[in-house]
């Protein structure tokens, strides 16, 4: 589990980093980015109900998020002070669950969040 320190827990932050953050986007999810004066990164995904209809499926595609996430906070990997939050859509429901965590990945590292190679 992520450390609280490393979470975007107040619903006032996270609508700054909407409103005020950068957004990248591909099919599968929307991330917005925005500095933050922490000095650490810290990170939050959404999964909206109409993503799927079932619990389940909705709360493994975002711990499938979070746990890569998790990885590169830990491992250093994350660049700078940045305010994360990742949105899934429907799309990514219909990616292979071995392949998910690995389009996170490589969806993370092209975006910037994360270096290259560390997770």
């Amino acid at each position: 589990m992520l450390a609280r320190e490393f979470r975007i827990a107040a619903d006032k932050d996270i609508k700054r980093v909407l409103k005020l953050g950068k957004r990248f986007s591909c099919p599968e999810c929307s991330l917005y980015v925005s500095g933050n004066t922490l000095g650490r990164p810290r990170v939050c995904v959404i999964v909206a109900g109409g993503v799927s209809k079932l619990a389940v499926v909705r709360n493994r595609v975002k711990r499938q998020a979070r746990d890569v996430l998790r990885v590169a906070v830990e491992r250093g990997a994350m660049n700078g002070a940045l305010d994360v939050v990742v949105m899934i859509r429907a799309a990514a429901v219909r990616v292979e669950d071995d392949r998910r965590r690995e389009f996170f990945k490589i969806f993370f590292e092209r975006v910037g969040i994360v270096a290259r190679g560390k997770i």
